[in-house]
């Protein structure tokens, strides 16, 4: 109340002065509402010139997550979704109090069961003054070509920035955009830019991988997993399509990383375990013997408590999982670890409400949360580069 007549009482006198308009519209300019910036008035950066993060191969097309050399040797679905753009980041820095972008989407997908910002939205991110990663705003998506702010009346202060990509859907173009009179450039920081000496982490996987089902690029696990850590996340996990593929286990051992997170059961029935483990986890492990290499177990997904064929589907592949994890430990494959997320009930497990997923199996952006915890705590005892 004091403070209020104190403005007042100065505005009075300045009212009364003889420059007392002139004192007054600056009082209004400096302290009143600023009229939000709209996404045409922005100067625009095509995102190419920035650092783009996240792949584990180089590509052809900017921000795909497979190489051209792969096409035609996967399967066409593995093909189409590696077009996706899931774990795809670009880093940058900026003084502009309005940051935007302008994008133009492979698809315009949408499903029923995840939101349409996870899909072919776009994530902001910034480093604050103590280095963790804070969330700063979601470009909503509003059509194959789509252009929207992320956030507005920022302080101007230089800060440094971490955009995420969409997770079902391709992009084309991407173009970042900010106030005239700010500027724009690749990072400073060398966190997440692959120039600080610390090797990827590689996630493989299914549609829980690559993101479905939450609310936003961001959290996605592995990139949760990615911000924690402070090192990069290659995410390649295929909706529906994880199935240890051989090509896949060659170009994946092709990548230079910390360590191999393996997580692709939902995706695996048992025959498919037992004709491929040996191979696509052997060949990981052997051709990077000093780097752990995660195999994950299937999860006790919610439904499992009422319905015991799938129980007893899951802990059959589980049985399997793990006695060709101890084959190939005895075999010297010494790097090889093992994560087992089905003890006890999945909620149990994620947090003790059975409240994770979407559908039963996709997870909402708590049990990302929750599971990129596990994964951080596992990671964080092993990785050392």
């Amino acid at each position: 109340m004091d403070k209020l007549n104190v403005s007042k009482r100065f505005l009075g006198r300045c009212m009364k002065s003889l420059g007392g308009v002139i004192l007054m519209s600056s009082f209004m300019f400096v302290c009143g509402p600023v009229r939000g910036q709209k996404v045409n008035d922005l100067v625009y950066t095509d995102a190419r010139e920035l650092s783009l993060i996240g792949q584990g191969f180089e590509t052809a097309e900017g921000y795909t997550r497979l190489p051209e050399n792969l096409k035609g040797k996967v399967r066409d679905a593995v093909w189409d979704l590696g077009q996706n753009s899931a774990g795809l980041a670009i880093r940058f820095r900026s003084n502009s109090s309005c940051i935007g972008a302008r994008w133009t989407l492979l698809n315009n997908f949408s499903m029923a069961h995840m939101a349409g910002t996870g899909i072919r939205g776009l994530d902001l991110y910034a480093l604050d003054g103590k280095g963790n990663w804070r969330f700063v705003g979601t470009a909503q998506p509003n059509g194959k070509e789509s252009a929207n702010i992320f956030v507005r009346r920022m302080n101007g202060e230089e800060k440094e920035f971490l955009m995420y990509l969409p997770l079902y859907d391709g992009v084309v173009k991407l173009e970042v955009g900010i106030d005239s009179t700010a500027y724009i450039a690749k990072p400073q920081e060398s966190v997440l830019t692959g120039t600080e000496g610390k090797k990827p982490v590689v996630f493989y996987g299914t549609s829980i991988t690559q993101g479905g089902c939450v609310s936003r690029p961001g959290m996605a696990y592995p990139a949760i997993v990615s911000r924690k850590l402070q090192r990069d996340a290659v995410n390649l996990g295929f909706s529906g399509n994880g199935r240890m593929d051989r090509v896949m286990a060659d170009e994946i051992a092709g990548i230079d990383a910390c360590a191999y997170v393996i997580d692709c059961l939902p995706n695996c029935t048992q025959e498919i375990v037992k004709d491929s483990t040996e191979y696509f986890i052997g060949k990981i492990a052997r051709t990077h013997p000093q780097v752990p290499v995660y195999m994950v177990s299937n999860p006790p997904f919610p439904y499992v408590w009422v319905d015991a064929r799938d129980k007893k589907d899951l802990e059959d592949e589980n049985a399997l999982w793990y006695a060709l994890y101890e084959k190939l430990k005895k075999e010297g494959c010494s790097n090889l670890q093992y994560i087992n997320v089905y003890d006890g009930k999945w909620g149990e497990f994620l947090g003790g409400d059975e409240e994770e997923t979407v559908d039963g199996v996709h997870l909402t952006d708590t049990g990302a949360m929750r599971l990129a915890e596990i994964f951080c705590k596992e990671l964080s005892r092993q990785i050392s580069r």
